[in-house]
């Protein structure tokens, strides 16, 4: 599959999940995650940009 296809994917499911833990109150499991997902993205950005 198209790595920037996964990404973006991931991005949607992303959004969606925060959006569900929001209106659930789930702080603590949204304090968790968002940092972790942002994590991987930045070190997907980062590989996708030296990978030239």
């Amino acid at each position: 599959m198209n790595p920037r296809f996964v990404m973006m994917f991931s991005c949607v499911l992303m959004f969606i999940a925060a959006a569900m833990m929001v209106g659930q109150k789930e702080w603590t499991m949204l304090a968790i995650v968002v940092p972790v997902w942002l994590a991987v993205v930045g070190v997907w950005v980062y590989r996708q940009r030296t990978r030239d």
